[in-house]
């Protein structure tokens, strides 16, 4: 796939806050955190990482694509499901190591291979537990949005214990 896009060198503290091009900063691993909200309610749907691959074909393609720290590859989101992530805003922080992206979501609106529209489908409780207890959580969704084995059929599920 051809690239219009280009990702600029780091060269000083002043271009990388204050100037007009774009150039991340990449942890060790090559990646970068990508929080991505949803373009109509703010809502946060997901958050994931980006090597320099799929930064580039986000942009050239305005479709969300992500690296899968689980399956180890390029992940274009909704190749498999058909909920692609249309990019609407994308935003890059002050010192460039981190990104926040808008997408309005094809088909159901789903964003969580879970079946839930978002991956924030549950709360932390933040009340005082019993010493020695697990933290509880709190389902926030109702339900799923969609049915992960229709979908996505005998896949392996990407969550790695």
């Amino acid at each position: 796939m051809p690239q219009r896009a280009r990702l600029a060198r780091r060269l000083s503290v002043e271009q990388v806050e204050e100037g007009l091009v774009l150039a991340p900063k990449f942890g060790r691993d090559g990646l970068i955190p990508v929080v991505t909200t949803d373009a109509d309610s703010g809502e946060v749907l997901m958050v994931a990482t980006m090597d320099a691959e799929a930064l580039l074909r986000t942009v050239d393609t305005r479709e969300a694509h992500y690296w899968s720290r689980s399956r180890q590859r390029l992940w274009k989101k909704g190749a498999t499901s058909g909920l692609v992530q249309e990019v609407v805003d994308m935003r890059i922080d002050d010192d460039q190591d981190a990104v926040w992206q808008c997408v309005r979501v094809r088909g159901s609106g789903a964003s969580c291979h879970v079946g839930y529209r978002s991956c924030f489908y549950r709360s932390i409780s933040l009340e005082p537990g019993e010493e020695g207890r697990p933290i509880a959580l709190r389902q926030e969704e109702a339900a799923r949005v969609f049915d992960p084995v229709e979908v996505y059929g005998d896949a392996p599920n990407p969550t790695r214990l």
